[in-house]
């Protein structure tokens, strides 16, 4: 496997963006999906290293896994105001929790983890787009970051859901580009909306 393959290349290259427009703001929003970016590219790196050496990484994903659905919910913990209705995502990230402990004892519940994990990044980024739509914000919705980042991630989490729930299916059927055409387009989307709402002085 290439190291430096399509994925991998827009992954850095959103992660360096990210970091220099965190440089500029230093927002809370800013700083955590820096920190999101680059820990997930370093832990594809891996990954593909491991893979290209005939290595086992799936212990790296697991531990990632604790990280990207922690780190994610606490983008959008600040983000939606309205915390009555986050009870919901408190429910899924308890149960995505208990999968990951799970997987320990056993590698099955491992895509179990990553669907629910992908259900609670929807209903996150839903209730932040509902608060956005019913605010005067969204006549600037533009300029604002956590719009495009949750357009990247609607795109890319929801689609990972039939594609994981479908695993047994469609991993032997060379639909892994698919994966990489999702990466790839969410990275694009996410690099977008830090140029442009790096014009603005919208804070987030």
């Amino acid at each position: 496997m290439n190291l430096l393959d399509a994925p991998l290349l827009f992954q850095i290259l959103t992660a360096i963006l990210s970091c220099i427009v965190f440089i500029k703001k230093r927002t809370f929003f800013l700083g955590l999906l820096s920190l999101f970016l680059v820990v997930t590219f370093v832990v594809e790196l891996t990954g593909a290293y491991l893979s290209s050496i005939g290595g086992h990484n799936f212990l790296v994903y697991h531990l990632y896994l604790f990280f990207e659905n922690t780190l994610i919910f606490l983008l959008y913990y600040k983000l939606i105001y309205d915390k009555k209705y986050l009870i919901i995502s408190y429910f899924l990230l308890a149960v995505i929790f208990v999968l990951w402990c799970l997987i320990f004892f056993s590698q099955k519940y491992f895509r179990s983890t990553i669907i629910v994990g992908a259900f609670n990044v929807g209903m996150l980024v839903f209730l932040y787009l509902r608060e956005l739509l019913l605010s005067e914000k969204i006549i600037n919705y533009k300029k604002i970051l956590p719009f495009w980042v949750s357009v990247g991630f609607l795109i890319f989490y929801l689609s990972t859901i039939p594609f994981f729930s479908f695993w047994n299916y469609m991993r032997d059927r060379e639909l892994f580009p698919i994966l990489d055409f999702l990466i790839i387009l969410m990275n694009l989307i996410i690099s977008f909306g830090l140029i442009w709402s790096n014009k603005g002085e919208e804070s987030y």
